[in-house]
């Protein structure tokens, strides 16, 4: 599968989560964007712009959120229940994550957490590697 089938794919998974204390909040084309306090908003839009250059952020709801722990960035999103255990979706998660690593955060580590609606981790998927 390529890489725009695969987001398109991916954007279908997803569903829109209420507030509460979940960092700063910014809109992104449809994509609720939270993110903590060791993340900057600077780091926070330059993931937003990708996620509308790159499609995700195509107008439908979405929530994810931005942290980063030690030098690993998590970008945390919320996927309908199941999604998480699919080996086909584990693939696109691992290449998503790779992708944002490449084009926001210069290579650095990027780990994708699957998350319910309260932005709890249900798996966490590694960014592919080369």
């Amino acid at each position: 599968m390529n890489r725009s089938g695969a987001l398109v794919l991916l954007s279908a998974m997803f569903l829109l989560v209420g507030c509460s204390n979940r960092g700063s909040e910014k809109t992104f084309n449809g994509v609720q964007l939270y993110y903590t306090s060791d993340v900057t908003e600077a780091q926070a839009d330059a993931l937003g712009d990708y996620l509308i250059k790159s499609e995700f952020a195509n107008g439908e709801p979405k929530t994810v959120q931005l942290a980063k722990q030690g030098n690993t960035y998590e970008f945390r999103m919320v996927v309908k229940k199941g999604i998480e255990n699919d080996a086909e979706y584990a693939e696109i998660f691992k290449i998503f994550a790779k992708d944002i690593s490449d084009n926001v955060f210069n290579g650095s580590q990027v780990d994708l957490h699957a998350c319910d609606d309260n932005l709890e981790t249900l798996r966490v998927f590694p960014m592919a590697m080369e």
